[in-house]
């Protein structure tokens, strides 16, 4: 068989003797046959493979042989009837894969250890150096040879299916059955800490459908935050009447936040500074208890504990599910409790950063 290294760019990994090479497209055609391009490239490739899998990734069984992973990176599907896999280019059809196929955008896992079943292929990889090749029902083929790579690490083209030089990277444990392209995300900030709320103060209980986005609360005070009593941290100082040694148990919170794109987002997260306790809700539903008891919650209810020391400028980080951020307006309504009528300070503060993949 001819080797074509003119088909394709050469892809490949460093590894501890020698690199993985991608050596291209290999052809049963005779030479005379083939235009100065080459044949034309598969329709799959050999995305990712582990030679020594020791004990990251295993099959049906809970064994751990070797793998193989297939990817289909077209828009329609393959049937495998014909294709096969080998570790010797000699012998291109050492292994067949008839009656497998691949759907569009797919990857097939492939278990390298000699059992000829499935899939399960008839050889196993060497785990020092070797070849694994990909050849198609008309002949073509795509050869990829590698050194010796650690155990547990696969060589992986990143991205999916790429022949560009270097593109074949470590990856431990490797990412069968899934993209080997990382996905970048984006954070992105939707409330900053130290923001602006709307505050009740004195005890007073603020009445039905004060967690709702379209309560009245234009009689209530503001100012940034963290908003709190006690504490030299605290920007805006919030009252506890006249007696200290019978403060109120609970004061409200309140604050509207504009999310643009919100549909795009894939991860939210809550960041609370609370003292004592808090229990937050986004436009009318919970979403988010720290240091409260369960169950119904009414004006009068103790926190669980007292906050004391770091825990009182700390951030508690809770995840939010982002369906739940409504595109446009979104308010955030809190109570923060007292662990005692006579508890020396009281602190709050909110953020809220959500994430996006780009």
């Amino acid at each position: 068989m001819l080797l074509l290294l003119a088909a394709c760019a050469t892809a490949t990994i460093e590894t501890d003797t020698s690199p993985a090479v991608d050596s291209g497209l290999d052809s049963a055609s005779d030479p005379s046959d083939s235009d100065d391009a080459g044949p034309e490239p598969l329709e799959l490739c050999i995305n990712e493979f582990m030679s020594d899998n020791d004990a990251s990734v295993a099959d049906e069984t809970n064994a751990y042989p070797d793998w193989i992973e297939l990817h289909n990176p077209g828009t329609t599907s393959v049937a495998l009837d014909g294709w096969a896999l080998t570790d010797d280019e000699s012998k291109p059809d050492k292994s067949p894969l008839d009656g497998l196929s691949l759907e569009p955008g797919g990857f097939l896992l492939l278990w390298a250890d000699g059992l000829e079943a499935g899939q399960h292929l008839a050889f196993e990889l060497a785990s020092a150096e070797g070849a694994v090749a990909l050849y198609a029902p008309d002949g073509r083929g795509s050869v990829v040879n590698y050194g010796a790579i650690a155990a547990d690490f696969s060589a992986a083209r990143s991205p999916d299916c790429c022949t560009d030089a270097g593109c074949f990277e470590y990856a431990f444990r490797g990412t069968p059955g899934e993209s080997n392209v990382v996905p970048v995300t984006t954070e992105v900030t939707l409330l900053s800490a130290g923001s602006t709320w709307k505050y009740l103060d004195g005890g007073a209980d603020p009445g039905a459908g004060w967690t709702l986005p379209g309560f009245d609360d234009s009689a209530w005070a503001s100012g940034p935050a963290p908003l709190g009593y006690g504490d030299t941290h605290q920007v805006t100082v919030v009252s506890y009447g006249a007696d200290p040694s019978v403060k109120p148990t609970t004061t409200w919170f309140r604050s509207t936040v504009r999310v643009e794109g919100a549909s795009s987002l894939n991860a939210a997260t809550l960041r609370v500074l609370r003292d004592d306790g808090a229990i937050v809700y986004l436009n009318g539903v919970e979403v988010a208890r720290s240091n409260m008891p369960e169950g119904a919650i009414d004006a009068t209810t103790f926190a669980s504990s007292s906050s004391s020391g770091a825990a009182e400028t700390s951030f508690w980080t809770y995840a939010l599910d982002p369906t739940q951020l409504a595109e446009g307006a979104n308010t955030f309504a809190v109570e923060i409790h007292q662990h005692s009528l006579d508890s020396s300070d009281l602190g709050f503060d909110l953020a809220l950063v959500g994430e996006r993949v780009e």
